[in-house]
């Protein structure tokens, strides 16, 4: 089994962002230098100057702060996931000599978005959303709650059910755009979290949960449990979430 990340992805979508906040920032800071221009210089008499001022400066500022809002993100696209990395680890000790398999983390493309990582193989592939929350995390179905200081559970600000999800859909979505609309797409939600540090239980999850520790036996219920597609469907996949 592989586990790599498809690094040139993500520089080439914050070169993207990159660009694209320069070239917004500088049509913004144009706006506005025109605005303040209108202002001092009434080039279109005093009727007409200051509302054009003004309206140049209501658009020009928001733009100019988006660009820099866009070049920052460019520059602080995360270049890779360690979390994932350490699950893609883990799952050679049931998957590494099986070259059929790999293991995709840190996944960012324009047409898709963000995916933590996402297994390829003969079964189909299996999204994952790795997550390192610690304390008590019980899943209702689609919902998730966790105990607060005070011993009382309250629902969680993060859904990492709706999320990996979320993430399934899209990538069905991504896989039918580019003729591969037969792969199988499964999620799961993995707790990298040391077993002294989390309390995991799950009442009839929608998307399968597990710990790290019991990564295997979660994936043989379901993922695991049969091969779905044939070698060349496996490369043409790995192929559309690497190049």
């Amino acid at each position: 089994m592989q586990n790599i990340n498809p690094s040139n992805n993500v520089n080439r979508r914050g070169r993207f962002y990159a660009i694209m906040g320069i070239l917004v920032f500088f049509m913004g800071a144009l706006a506005s230098a025109m605005g303040i221009l209108f202002f001092l210089l009434p080039l279109l008499g005093n009727t007409y100057s200051t509302p054009g001022g003004v309206c140049l400066n209501v658009i020009g500022i928001p733009l100019a702060i988006a660009g820099l809002g866009g070049v920052v993100r460019g520059l602080t696209l995360q270049k890779d996931n360690p979390l994932a990395y350490e699950v893609g680890e883990s799952m050679r000790s049931f998957l590494g000599q099986d070259s059929r398999y790999t293991f995709v983390r840190n996944i960012s493309r324009r047409r898709l978005g963000y995916i933590d990582a996402v297994l390829v193989g003969p079964p189909g592939a299996l999204v994952l959303r790795v997550v390192n929350y610690s304390g008590e995390w019980i899943n209702e179905k689609a919902e998730w709650r966790v105990r607060n200081k005070n011993g009382n559970l309250r629902k969680a600000s993060n859904n990492p059910t709706r999320e990996c999800a979320r993430d399934v859909y899209a990538l069905r979505a991504y896989f039918a755009k580019n003729n591969l609309v037969d792969i199988p797409v499964y999620g799961i939600v993995v707790f990298t979290t040391p077993p002294e540090r989390l309390t995991l239980r799950g009442e009839g999850p929608v998307i399968p949960i597990a710990e790290l520790h019991l990564l295997y036996q979660i994936m043989s219920r379901d993922y695991l449990k049969e091969d779905r597609i044939k070698s060349a469907q496996i490369k043409a996949t790995v192929d559309a979430l690497v190049n």
